[in-house]
Protein backbone atom coordinates (compact mmCIF):
# COMPACT_ATOMS: atom_id res chain seq x y z
CA UNK A 1 0.00 0.00 0.00
CA UNK A 2 0.89 3.47 -0.68
CA UNK A 3 0.42 6.34 1.85
CA UNK A 4 1.40 9.29 0.16
CA UNK A 5 -0.21 9.86 -3.12
CA UNK A 6 -0.14 13.76 -3.56
CA UNK A 7 -3.84 14.85 -4.17
CA UNK A 8 -3.57 17.49 -7.24
CA UNK A 9 -0.05 16.76 -8.08
CA UNK A 10 0.98 16.09 -12.16
CA UNK A 11 0.21 12.55 -12.07
CA UNK A 12 -3.52 13.27 -10.48
CA UNK A 13 -4.30 16.00 -12.77
CA UNK A 14 -3.12 13.90 -15.67
CA UNK A 15 -5.34 11.52 -14.52
CA UNK A 16 -8.30 13.11 -14.56
CA UNK A 17 -7.53 14.84 -18.18
CA UNK A 18 -6.93 11.74 -19.97
CA UNK A 19 -10.18 10.45 -19.80
CA UNK A 20 -11.79 13.51 -20.36
CA UNK A 21 -9.82 13.83 -24.01
CA UNK A 22 -10.69 11.06 -24.42
CA UNK A 23 -14.50 11.21 -23.65
CA UNK A 24 -14.10 14.19 -25.65
CA UNK A 25 -13.07 13.05 -28.74
CA UNK A 26 -15.51 10.19 -28.84
CA UNK A 27 -18.74 13.06 -28.10
CA UNK A 28 -17.09 15.17 -31.02
CA UNK A 29 -17.03 11.79 -33.27
CA UNK A 30 -20.69 11.01 -32.74
CA UNK A 31 -21.86 13.82 -33.22
CA UNK A 32 -20.03 14.20 -36.60
CA UNK A 33 -21.36 10.45 -37.50
CA UNK A 34 -24.90 10.01 -37.47
CA UNK A 35 -25.23 6.93 -39.01
CA UNK A 36 -26.26 4.11 -37.42
CA UNK A 37 -23.26 1.67 -38.24
CA UNK A 38 -20.71 4.36 -36.69
CA UNK A 39 -23.18 5.53 -33.82
CA UNK A 40 -22.60 1.49 -32.76
CA UNK A 41 -19.51 1.32 -33.26
CA UNK A 42 -18.83 4.09 -31.49
CA UNK A 43 -20.80 3.19 -28.35
CA UNK A 44 -18.88 -0.42 -28.44
CA UNK A 45 -15.39 1.07 -28.42
CA UNK A 46 -16.35 3.48 -25.66
CA UNK A 47 -17.66 0.29 -24.03
CA UNK A 48 -14.41 -1.56 -24.70
CA UNK A 49 -12.06 1.50 -23.57
CA UNK A 50 -14.22 2.07 -20.45
CA UNK A 51 -13.56 -1.48 -19.28
CA UNK A 52 -10.16 -2.10 -20.80
CA UNK A 53 -9.27 1.14 -18.11
CA UNK A 54 -11.04 -0.36 -15.08
CA UNK A 55 -9.92 -3.98 -15.64
CA UNK A 56 -6.20 -3.06 -16.01
CA UNK A 57 -6.56 -2.31 -11.73
CA UNK A 58 -7.82 -6.09 -11.68
CA UNK A 59 -5.04 -7.54 -13.87
CA UNK A 60 -2.61 -5.40 -11.27
CA UNK A 61 -4.32 -7.05 -8.81
CA UNK A 62 -3.90 -10.40 -9.80
CA UNK A 63 0.02 -9.93 -10.90
CA UNK A 64 0.73 -8.43 -7.10
CA UNK A 65 -1.45 -11.69 -5.87
CA UNK A 66 -4.05 -8.68 -3.67
CA UNK A 67 -6.75 -9.64 -6.08
CA UNK A 68 -10.40 -10.61 -4.03
CA UNK A 69 -13.25 -11.94 -6.22
CA UNK A 70 -15.72 -9.66 -4.12
CA UNK A 71 -14.16 -6.91 -5.66
CA UNK A 72 -15.73 -7.96 -8.65
CA UNK A 73 -18.82 -8.17 -7.02
CA UNK A 74 -19.13 -5.22 -5.08
CA UNK A 75 -22.24 -3.06 -4.13
CA UNK A 76 -20.36 0.32 -4.05
CA UNK A 77 -22.13 2.66 -5.69
CA UNK A 78 -19.40 3.18 -8.60
CA UNK A 79 -19.49 -0.22 -9.61
CA UNK A 80 -22.84 -0.52 -9.72
CA UNK A 81 -22.91 2.66 -12.28
CA UNK A 82 -20.02 0.79 -14.29
CA UNK A 83 -22.56 -2.30 -14.92
CA UNK A 84 -25.17 0.05 -15.80
CA UNK A 85 -23.54 2.31 -17.88
CA UNK A 86 -22.56 -0.30 -19.89
CA UNK A 87 -25.43 -1.68 -20.42
CA UNK A 88 -26.79 1.17 -21.37
CA UNK A 89 -24.62 2.54 -23.92
CA UNK A 90 -24.63 -1.04 -25.69
CA UNK A 91 -28.73 -1.06 -25.46
CA UNK A 92 -29.46 2.90 -24.82
CA UNK A 93 -32.15 2.81 -21.82
CA UNK A 94 -33.91 5.93 -19.91
CA UNK A 95 -33.31 4.71 -17.09
CA UNK A 96 -30.33 3.29 -17.18
CA UNK A 97 -29.01 6.62 -18.12
CA UNK A 98 -30.58 8.77 -15.24
CA UNK A 99 -29.23 6.66 -12.63
CA UNK A 100 -25.51 6.83 -14.53
CA UNK A 101 -26.09 10.68 -14.55
CA UNK A 102 -27.96 11.78 -11.49
CA UNK A 103 -25.95 9.09 -9.15
CA UNK A 104 -22.87 8.54 -10.86
CA UNK A 105 -21.88 11.23 -12.44
CA UNK A 106 -21.77 13.82 -9.08
CA UNK A 107 -20.43 9.81 -6.96
CA UNK A 108 -17.50 9.35 -9.69
CA UNK A 109 -16.67 12.87 -9.33
CA UNK A 110 -16.12 13.20 -5.94
CA UNK A 111 -14.01 10.11 -6.30
CA UNK A 112 -12.13 11.71 -8.91
CA UNK A 113 -11.64 14.96 -7.33
CA UNK A 114 -10.44 13.09 -3.79
CA UNK A 115 -9.62 9.43 -4.38
CA UNK A 116 -7.95 9.12 -1.01
CA UNK A 117 -4.19 8.93 -0.47
CA UNK A 118 -3.84 4.78 0.66
CA UNK A 119 -3.24 2.99 -2.70
CA UNK A 120 -2.20 -0.73 -3.41
CA UNK A 121 0.87 -2.18 -4.88
CA UNK A 122 1.98 -0.82 -6.80
CA UNK A 123 0.78 1.93 -5.86
CA UNK A 124 1.36 5.02 -8.35
CA UNK A 125 -0.04 3.51 -11.55
CA UNK A 126 -2.98 2.04 -9.62
CA UNK A 127 -4.35 5.11 -7.84
CA UNK A 128 -3.81 7.11 -11.16
CA UNK A 129 -6.11 3.88 -13.26
CA UNK A 130 -8.21 4.17 -10.03
CA UNK A 131 -8.95 8.21 -10.97
CA UNK A 132 -9.08 7.49 -14.61
CA UNK A 133 -11.35 4.60 -14.48
CA UNK A 134 -14.05 6.85 -12.44
CA UNK A 135 -13.20 9.80 -14.58
CA UNK A 136 -14.62 7.78 -17.81
CA UNK A 137 -17.62 7.22 -15.90
CA UNK A 138 -18.66 10.50 -16.03
CA UNK A 139 -17.94 10.84 -19.65
CA UNK A 140 -19.96 7.93 -20.60
CA UNK A 141 -22.80 9.46 -18.76
CA UNK A 142 -22.15 12.55 -21.02
CA UNK A 143 -21.93 10.86 -24.11
CA UNK A 144 -24.99 9.22 -23.13
CA UNK A 145 -26.58 12.61 -23.01
CA UNK A 146 -25.17 14.99 -25.94
CA UNK A 147 -24.90 11.41 -28.28
CA UNK A 148 -27.46 9.15 -27.85
CA UNK A 149 -29.68 12.04 -26.19
CA UNK A 150 -31.04 10.87 -23.70
CA UNK A 151 -33.39 12.68 -21.40
CA UNK A 152 -33.29 13.62 -17.42
CA UNK A 153 -36.89 13.50 -15.48
CA UNK A 154 -37.41 15.02 -12.35
CA UNK A 155 -39.22 11.59 -11.30
CA UNK A 156 -36.03 9.72 -11.41
CA UNK A 157 -34.24 12.16 -8.99
CA UNK A 158 -37.16 11.76 -6.70
CA UNK A 159 -37.61 8.15 -7.13
CA UNK A 160 -32.91 7.70 -6.50
CA UNK A 161 -33.85 9.50 -3.51
CA UNK A 162 -36.29 7.81 -1.61
CA UNK A 163 -35.25 4.44 -2.94
CA UNK A 164 -31.51 4.99 -2.32
CA UNK A 165 -32.64 5.74 1.05
CA UNK A 166 -34.33 2.71 1.87
CA UNK A 167 -31.25 0.62 0.28
CA UNK A 168 -29.27 2.56 2.64
CA UNK A 169 -31.00 0.30 5.34
CA UNK A 170 -31.09 -2.90 3.79
CA UNK A 171 -27.11 -3.13 2.75
CA UNK A 172 -26.90 -1.83 6.57
CA UNK A 173 -28.01 -5.21 7.68
CA UNK A 174 -26.65 -6.88 5.28
CA UNK A 175 -23.32 -5.58 6.12
CA UNK A 176 -24.23 -6.73 9.61
CA UNK A 177 -25.35 -10.19 8.19
CA UNK A 178 -22.13 -10.79 6.12
CA UNK A 179 -19.54 -8.76 8.18
CA UNK A 180 -18.78 -6.71 5.18
CA UNK A 181 -18.86 -2.87 4.45
CA UNK A 182 -20.61 -2.49 1.86
CA UNK A 183 -21.24 1.52 0.95
CA UNK A 184 -18.66 2.28 3.49
CA UNK A 185 -21.17 2.90 5.86
CA UNK A 186 -19.67 0.12 9.18
CA UNK A 187 -16.43 2.53 8.66
CA UNK A 188 -14.94 4.81 6.50
CA UNK A 189 -11.72 3.63 4.66
CA UNK A 190 -8.22 5.09 5.67
CA UNK A 191 -7.23 8.06 3.56
CA UNK A 192 -10.15 8.79 2.07
CA UNK A 193 -12.73 11.70 1.90
CA UNK A 194 -15.58 9.62 3.87
CA UNK A 195 -12.35 9.18 7.01
CA UNK A 196 -12.44 13.05 6.70
CA UNK A 197 -16.43 13.12 7.19
CA UNK A 198 -15.71 10.21 10.52
CA UNK A 199 -13.87 12.60 11.86
CA UNK A 200 -15.56 15.44 11.96
CA UNK A 201 -19.14 13.95 12.57
CA UNK A 202 -18.24 10.38 13.89
CA UNK A 203 -20.13 6.99 13.15
CA UNK A 204 -22.71 7.28 12.24
CA UNK A 205 -23.20 10.93 11.80
CA UNK A 206 -20.82 10.63 9.01
CA UNK A 207 -23.02 8.41 6.86
CA UNK A 208 -26.22 11.31 7.50
CA UNK A 209 -23.39 13.97 6.24
CA UNK A 210 -23.12 11.79 3.39
CA UNK A 211 -26.31 10.91 2.46
CA UNK A 212 -27.50 14.48 2.23
CA UNK A 213 -24.63 15.70 0.71
CA UNK A 214 -25.42 13.13 -1.95
CA UNK A 215 -28.75 14.33 -2.41
CA UNK A 216 -27.49 18.40 -3.02
CA UNK A 217 -25.02 17.22 -5.56
CA UNK A 218 -27.32 15.05 -7.32
CA UNK A 219 -30.08 17.63 -7.76
CA UNK A 220 -27.36 20.14 -8.88
CA UNK A 221 -26.23 17.53 -11.41
CA UNK A 222 -29.68 16.91 -12.55
CA UNK A 223 -30.45 20.68 -13.03
CA UNK A 224 -27.20 21.22 -15.07
CA UNK A 225 -27.68 18.34 -17.28
CA UNK A 226 -31.65 19.38 -17.44
CA UNK A 227 -30.94 22.84 -18.46
CA UNK A 228 -27.75 22.85 -20.57
CA UNK A 229 -27.09 19.17 -21.42
CA UNK A 230 -30.33 18.52 -22.48
CA UNK A 231 -30.38 20.86 -25.12
CA UNK A 232 -30.44 19.18 -28.81
CA UNK A 233 -26.33 19.84 -29.84
CA UNK A 234 -25.22 20.25 -33.51
CA UNK A 235 -21.71 20.33 -34.78
CA UNK A 236 -21.91 21.22 -38.55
Amino acid sequence: MITNFRLYGAEHIVSILIPILLGTLWILWGLRDKSEKGQKKLRITLVILIILIRSARYIMDIYFGVFRWPDLLSLQICHIDLILLVICLIKPNKTLFNFCFIIGIPMAISVALFPGTVHPVPGLPRAMLFIMSHTMLVMGALYAAVVLRLKLSIKYYLGFVVLGNIALAVIYFINLKLNTNYLYIMSAPKGSIIESFNKVFGWPGYIFALDGLAIILMFAVFCIGYFLIGKNLEIS
